[in-house]
């Protein structure tokens, strides 16, 4: 199972293509045909569980949908394994850690089809595609209409496009890529709320934790503490 810390790119599994960033992840199996592009130019920061399927087979998404949506939660646990990895835990701690993360990936939602030509549905999935590797690149407090100028669109037709082929509206897109975003510079020692509000375009540091709390369930000084850098045994 891939997972991303930070950055983004396409990856074609077995002919699917699919963008990959830390809102999406994706399962690899033995025999899996697979080639990367790097559509953003900012550096990938990634994870990579090598699961048996003899004991993890039950907790991942089906072969036909590799594909993970990265939830909050998931995305916390998997920042909190690499965190845990990184103070040093036995192996016994890892697979608990590994076994707490799969428990958290969610069912992959299935988008109802729509009727519309392929060439179109296409179309609109490499605007997506663009819009996403366009925000990956940073930065995060561009604006919709200047996201919608350098993707070659009108704002509204972006938004439209987007929520079909996403089931998600942009704007939600965005907040979840600057709370993973946060939460990577909260992990690597950061401490200045006010500075990270300013860096990723909240309103103030009251906003940032408000959208924060939303998506996480906690408050940034909350997840600043799980993934301050700990012994062994700590509390998955």
């Amino acid at each position: 199972m891939l997972l991303v810390r930070s950055g983004g790119f396409l990856a074609r599994v077995n002919g699917r293509e699919e963008f990959t960033d830390p809102v999406t992840g994706f399962v690899l199996r033995q025999g899996d045909e697979v080639a990367f592009a790097h559509p953003a130019h900012t550096r990938d920061i990634s994870t990579m569980l090598d699961l048996g399927q003899d004991v993890y087979g039950d907790l991942l998404p089906p072969a036909q949908n590799p594909v993970v949506p990265v939830t909050a939660a998931l995305d916390l646990a998997h920042r909190r394994l690499v965190s845990a990895c990184r103070a040093g835990i036995d192996r016994f701690e890892v697979a608990e850690r590994v076994h707490h993360l799969l428990t958290t990936v969610p069912t992959p939602h299935t988008l109802a089809r729509t009727g519309r030509r392929a060439a179109t549905v296409r179309a609109h999935r490499r605007l997506v595609d663009h819009t996403r590797a366009v925000l990956i690149d940073g930065p995060l407090t561009v604006s919709l209409e200047e996201l919608g100028r350098q993707v070659g669109c009108s704002p509204f037709h972006l938004s439209r496009v987007f929520h079909q082929v996403t089931g998600q509206t942009l704007n939600h897109y965005r907040n979840q890529l600057r709370v993973r975003a946060v939460a990577e510079d909260l992990a690597d020692g950061h401490s200045s709320l006010r500075t990270l509000a300013a860096t990723y375009g909240f309103a103030d540091q009251a906003h940032l934790t408000r959208v924060f709390r939303q998506h996480t369930g906690q408050l940034p000084s909350a997840v600043r503490a799980m993934l301050r850098p700990a012994g062994p045994g700590e509390r998955i």
